[in-house]
């Protein structure tokens, strides 16, 4: 399956004056892009640290590059050419060896290999012992494949989703286009973006496989929490990550510490440690309130107030249940009060490049969802049932000037309306970019295809 990031690896292939680690949650396909990439070189060696303890003591007795090359040689039978292209040495799973992070270092400096390397919880485990190499790493965060990487894995051609931006660029797009798609987000809001989920869904369209695959994932995250958080924070995170469905399906997005575990005193100062993990870990995402509309943003955060997102749609809705996906599978996007849309809303955000913040006026019931940077304007996007045009939040502040712009995405032909708010699909964060046993409804991809092909972007 193709991933945009494969082509920050071949720009880096060509300046390798840094070793690269791919960083982020298990599951979300470092190790498929360390093998794929490693096609694009004459010789390779793949080293998985948890896997095999014996390379773990390479690292751990080597005092420099030349004595790891010699251990490898011996161990692994791979040579490292004086003249010619240097091949390439993978390390994955480097959480597992402090020795092998910090060997990152000699190795770069070395240049005989372009070192390559992986690793999970990174954000955590990057204590002050680990930070020694961190002038010679290039780190690129490896998440859950984004809407486009999903339509590429079911057939829709690159040219296709390059005609669906422009189209998002310019503000237009046929409806027959528009509904197309839509049934295709629709099937990303329940099958999200972990590969391996991606995988099942585009070889049978069952949502059965899908749903094995969300719940194994689901647990291997559990265990990474049980492996490698502090004995004294392991409750307390497990109990933050159960409770974000819960606390996302109410009205009330925020986060409230009185929803984990319903402990009487419990606030900010036991719970704080157990989000800061997660985020750190790449599991979930942080939304802050602003307590203005202005920028810089980060200058107008609230500490107190903010929502808290899974890293991936799919996995929420597996955390929802059957039901809840056969909502959105019979075209109810908006189930659990919008809690799947606003997530994945957030989750396309993220990977098209925007910090994501909301805002709540004190004392008013006025709160718009997103507030981003776009095309160099403050701009409030909302994530609304296209049942209702208009949105009162939306509108009062853009009257106000608290926002240059306003975009409101919901099932409705794309227009700008006479108020000057800018109506685009649910799907359009996907395509916005910050610089510019249920059986899915699989929409039909060539005609999709076809359809793009022959509109006017």
């Amino acid at each position: 399956m193709k991933r945009k990031l494969y082509e920050v690896l071949k720009s880096w292939k060509g300046t390798p004056e840094k070793a690269l680690l791919l960083r982020g949650p298990r599951q979300t396909g470092k190790t498929y892009l360390m093998k794929e990439f490693a096609k694009e070189y004459g010789s390779s060696l793949y080293l998985n640290l948890e896997d095999e303890p014996i390379l773990r003591k390479i690292f751990e007795e080597s005092r420099n590059a030349d004595e790891i090359y010699t251990s490898l040689s011996v161990l692994k039978g791979f040579s490292v050419p004086k003249d010619g292209p240097a091949p390439l040495l993978m390390i994955d799973e480097i959480q597992s060896s402090e020795a092998a992070f910090s060997a990152l270092k000699p190795l770069a400096i070395d240049g005989r290999c372009n070192i390559l390397a992986s690793g999970l919880l990174l954000g955590v485990l990057l204590n002050e012992k680990l930070l020694s190499p961190m002038g010679y790493v290039k780190m690129v965060h490896v998440g859950p494949m984004d809407f486009e990487e999903f339509l590429w894995a079911l057939g829709t051609e690159e040219q296709v989703t390059a005609g669906i931006r422009a189209m998002i660029s310019k503000e237009s797009m046929p409806e027959s286009v528009r509904k197309s798609v839509d049934r295709a987000f629709r099937n990303y809001m329940m099958v999200g973006g972990m590969p391996a989920a991606v995988s099942a869904f585009a070889s049978s369209g069952d949502y059965g496989d899908v749903w094995e695959r969300q719940g194994e994932i689901i647990e291997f995250a559990r265990a990474d929490v049980m492996k490698y958080a502090p004995n004294s924070l392991k409750i307390r995170i497990l109990a933050c990550f159960d409770a974000i469905p819960r606390i996302l399906a109410k009205e009330n997005k925020s986060f409230m510490y009185s929803e984990v575990e319903h402990l009487p005193g419990y606030g900010s100062r036991e719970y704080d440690p157990a989000l800061d993990w997660l985020i750190a870990a790449g599991l979930v995402l942080r939304c802050r309130n602003l307590t203005q509309l202005a920028e810089p943003f980060a200058e107008n955060e609230s500490a107190k107030s903010f929502k808290i997102y899974l890293y991936d749609s799919g996995l929420l809705m597996r955390m929802y249940g059957r039901e809840a996906a056969a909502a959105v599978a019979s075209g109810d996007v908006y189930v659990n009060r919008g809690a799947v849309m606003e997530s994945v809303t957030a989750q396309a955000l993220v990977a098209s490049g925007f910090g994501i913040r909301y805002y709540a006026k004190e004392n008013s019931a006025r709160e718009l969802d997103f507030v981003i940077s776009y095309r160099d304007m403050i701009t409030a996007l909302e994530v609304k049932s296209g049942r209702k045009k208009h949105s009162t939040s939306l509108l009062m502040t853009l009257k106000e000037g608290g926002v240059k712009a306003a975009v409101k995405c919901a099932d409705f032909k794309v227009e700008t309306d006479e108020n000057g708010v800018l109506h685009l699909p649910l799907f359009a964060p996907a395509f916005m970019g910050a610089d510019t046993d249920i059986v899915l409804d699989l929409p039909d991809i060539s005609e999709l295809n076809e359809m793009v092909r022959n509109a006017d972007v």
